[in-house]
């Protein structure tokens, strides 16, 4: 295939998700081109790819799904037999039907999965207390993936359309398991801790916080516990007070210890064509 540029396209609130993709796409070797950042808003306007692109979609994966909101503004995107990679990340406890359903996901905008991966970031409820999978994707998170882009250019190079390329098998179920509900609950704020930058404002994905004299207000119905704020305030004012996610934080500290391994899969190319 004769692929000229890989584009990137991700929602992406914590930054792990992005560095994984950025790793494969490195890999591929081929030109960078448009970077689709989903996490604060839906592309203007309907995105589309042809088949001389390779797309590699990235998301996190959240209780065994994929966000809604991603979800929602990925339906911008659309392409034409266009290669995709979809990309998912969890925080070391499982992917569930997450890949599953990105690659429907993709499929539906017109873009043919060639090949997909699980990787590895830290959890969003890990903190100092309790820690899950902690600085992944590591460096060799991030080897395995560019490894895993080089394969992908192989791939591609011995075909000269994706209709020769029989789907991946994937991990993972149709129907896809129930989506976790939201509870109307937000992250707070230190008052005494608090700068009033804005840092807050600016990377929610919902724009559910504003600023107001007093500080920052967080509209609890528009909370999806993706955590960009605790992560992104550079004075450690954010705060979960949720015992819910609490709790949550220290089951999966106890029972995600041990270091799972990104996992990929590559289309093959059929003997019927």
């Amino acid at each position: 295939m004769n692929i000229k540029n890989v584009h990137y396209v991700f929602f992406s609130p914590t930054g792990t998700t992005q560095a994984a993709i950025r790793a494969v796409g490195n890999g591929t070797g081929r030109t960078a081109g448009q970077m689709l950042d989903i996490t604060v808003g839906a592309p203007e306007g309907a995105i589309p790819f042809t088949k001389e692109d390779l797309v590699i979609v990235g998301m996190p994966v959240y209780s065994g799904r994929l966000p809604g909101l991603a979800v929602e503004r990925f339906r911008a995107i659309g392409g034409k037999n266009t290669p995709v990679v979809p990309i998912v990340v969890y925080g070391n406890r499982a992917y569930d039907d997450a890949l599953v359903e990105l690659s429907d996901l993709c499929a539906a905008q017109g873009l043919h999965t060639v090949a997909a991966g699980a990787f590895i970031g830290e959890h969003s409820f890990s903190t100092v207390e309790f820690p899950i999978a902690v600085d992944r994707p590591d460096g060799e998170d991030l080897q395995y993936a560019e490894q895993f882009g080089s394969r992908i250019t192989q791939l591609l190079d011995t075909c000269e359309s994706v209709a020769q390329l029989a789907l991946p098998e994937l991990p993972g179920n149709r129907p896809y398991k129930s989506a976790m509900q939201p509870v109307p609950v937000a992250t707070c704020t230190d008052p005494q801790a608090c700068t009033q930058c804005g840092k807050c404002v600016a990377c929610c994905p919902t724009q559910g916080i504003r600023m107001t004299d007093a500080g920052p207000v967080t509209e609890a119905d528009n909370c999806i516990w993706c955590m960009a704020c605790v992560r992104n305030c550079p004075t450690n004012a954010r705060r979960v007070s949720l015992a819910k996610i609490n709790d949550s934080a220290l089951r999966l500290h106890n029972a995600c210890k041990a270091r799972q391994e990104p996992e990929c899969f590559l289309a093959s190319v059929s003997a019927t064509t």
